[in-house]
């Protein structure tokens, strides 16, 4: 196995292995990517997961003489729970068969399906060397992103873009380049962690990707986060004085433990309750935290049963980072949360019984990151968010429309609208914003995106007359479910022609081809579903990778392999999908 990712020492060596006799093969295994392309003379194979039925034939063969597992059914029983939780990895699999070899006591076995991984393998010298050296290996910014990883759940499905903002909150993405967005450097930094498999099941989304952690490699990250990060169980548990992090996960009613647990919390930066709707949270706990820890930088409350967000939250200076994400109970936000001035991160998507959003919103100077629902008609204010990154606004069924004064905000590259079904139409302004690299809009039944009114823009020195309307310039285009939709609009794509990579458009029963659509040239990604009146594909798409079409019944038979008209347009594409099927291409 080959783990140094530096290119001279790979020469060095290459120069050792060139006396061998012609034919030879050399097969080199490594977990990073970045080894496969030095080493690699063809692109390499990434090996999958072993299904269950190889690992648990593979278990049985580690753990019993031949045959001898016929008289321990009971045992082999328990064999398929452990198996299970190998999820697949070969190395894991024979580990754990290895260690119980010769044991036919069935506590020893269960001993072993309810133990963590981590603490019986930090024995076996073979898998804790080799996932151990994944981490050694890494540069000390990515140690620190993925030991952080271990405030999170087992099993827990990351979302990119609220791990990236996790990051962001504790420092970790911070750049020399005042103009390089901190999103980009924690893209750059999750590849890296991505390269060295230490995530799985990558699923690609729009704009937002999602993927878990093995167990094991989970464990790992509690092994070398344990001095700093701490996952509680219990209000009596006892904790380090140097823990910073805490993730608390008990179900106690909260009372004088929890305030003699907090009363030892105080240099604590995030404080985290996931998903505990039936759980201990409350005001008086939440007061309590609020009281106590006075130097947080990440508080989530996502999913929980608070009613009422205490005012003292303003208190909160250092605080970056803030999830309230599902809190359906809540009806109002204090107007006190608008001090915090160091906030870059607010996720209120699910609160939907909110009626109106704070007042003094536009003095959260530093905001980066804003997700929410509100059951307001019109948004006010957000014209002075200039720090705004990324804008997500879903579910806001009575929103009519959006807020004036959209073109100010010159630092938006990510807006996302969905659910709102009384949307009429975008702000005029949003043609102006030349940063904005990703717009997903979806399900908002009676948006007419051929016209952009709503409010008359005006602006204090920001003259519109000085506005130059060269167009969005699109990497990424998401549409669904906007039944008005009859055509693509000119000021949606005419900036857009040799930028866009991502097409997506879904559901969209009244969309027909339009001259617009041939003047895309970028596209790498294309797909298209549900739209039966879409006839024909753009023209000109030398760069495309991947395209998908489902139930399209004229374009999939225009698409047809070999004998449909469109299909030279997408012949060189590496992956095709015509209706579920994965189209098998010729070499």
């Amino acid at each position: 196995m080959v783990w140094n990712e530096d290119y001279r020492k790979w020469q060095e060596l290459k120069q050792l292995l060139m006396g061998g006799t012609g034919g030879s093969k050399i097969v080199v295994t490594t977990r990073s990517n970045q080894v496969a392309k030095i080493t690699g003379t063809i692109p390499p194979h990434r090996l999958e997961a072993l299904p269950y039925d190889k690992s648990f034939s593979l278990f049985l063969q580690s753990a019993f003489k031949r045959g001898e597992e016929k008289q321990h059914p009971n045992l082999v029983k328990i064999g398929e729970e452990i198996v299970k939780k190998s999820k697949g990895v070969p190395l894991v699999v024979k580990a754990l068969g290895s260690l119980l070899f010769t044991k036919t006591s069935e506590h020893d076995w269960k001993l072993v399906k309810d133990s963590e991984m981590w603490e019986l393998m930090e024995n076996e010298n073979e898998i804790f060397s080799i996932l151990k050296l994944s981490y050694d290996q890494m540069p000390p910014y990515l140690k620190q992103c993925f030991a952080y990883c271990s405030l999170y759940p087992k099993d827990y499905d990351f979302s990119e873009f609220e791990l990236l903002q996790f990051w962001m909150a504790h420092g970790l993405l911070e750049s020399s380049n005042k103009t390089e967005y901190s999103d980009v450097i924690g893209r750059q930094y999750l590849n890296g962690l991505l390269s060295r498999s230490l995530f799985q099941e990558y699923d690609d989304g729009l704009i937002y990707n999602t993927f878990k952690m093995h167990d094991l490699l989970h464990d790992l990250a509690s092994s070398v986060a344990k001095n700093e990060c701490c996952i509680v169980k219990s209000f009596d548990q006892n904790i380090g004085q140097g823990i910073r992090h805490v993730c608390l996960v008990n179900s106690e009613s909260p009372g004088e433990n929890a305030s003699k647990f907090f009363n030892k919390l105080g240099q604590v930066r995030t404080l985290r309750f996931p998903d505990m709707g039936n759980g201990p949270i409350n005001k008086s706990l939440i007061e309590t935290c609020l009281k106590r820890l006075q130097h947080l930088r990440v508080l989530d409350l996502s999913w929980s049963n608070l009613q009422v967000l205490p005012k003292r939250i303003g208190n909160l200076k250092h605080l970056r980072y803030l999830n309230l994400t599902g809190n359906s109970n809540i009806k109002k936000l204090p107007n006190s949360i608008c001090k915090l001035q160091n906030l870059q991160s607010l996720f209120l998507v699910g609160c939907d019984q909110i009626e109106e959003l704070p007042k003094d919103m536009s003095y959260m100077i530093s905001l980066r990151f804003l997700t929410l629902t509100t059951k307001q008609r019109v948004l006010h204010g957000f014209e002075r968010l200039k720090s705004l990154q990324h804008l997500v606004i879903v579910d806001c069924g009575n929103l009519e429309y959006l807020f004036e004064g959209v073109q100010k905000l010159t630092s938006l590259h990510t807006l996302v609208i969905g659910g709102c079904k009384n949307l009429v139409s975008l702000p005029h302004g949003l043609k102006y914003l030349t940063s904005l690299q990703s717009l997903i809009i979806g399900d908002c039944e009676k948006l007419d995106l051929s016209t952009t009114q709503g409010f008359k823009e005006t602006g204090d020195n920001d003259n519109q007359d000085n506005l130059v309307d060269n167009g969005l310039c699109l990497q990424k285009l998401g549409i669904g479910y906007l039944p008005k939709l009859e055509a693509l609009p000119q000021w949606l794509l005419r900036g857009s022609t040799n930028t866009l990579k991502y097409l997506s458009i879904e559901g969209c029963e009244n969309l027909t081809t339009s001259p617009e659509w041939h003047s895309v040239t970028s596209l790498e990604n294309l797909e298209i579903i549900a739209c039966p009146k879409v006839s024909t594909l753009p023209q000109k798409m030398q760069c495309l990778k991947q395209v998908k079409i489902q139930d399209c019944h004229v374009l999939s038979e225009r698409c047809k392999q070999e004998s449909g008209v469109d299909w030279p347009k997408i012949a060189h594409a590496s992956r095709i999908y015509l209706d579920g099927t994965k189209i098998s291409l010729k070499e």
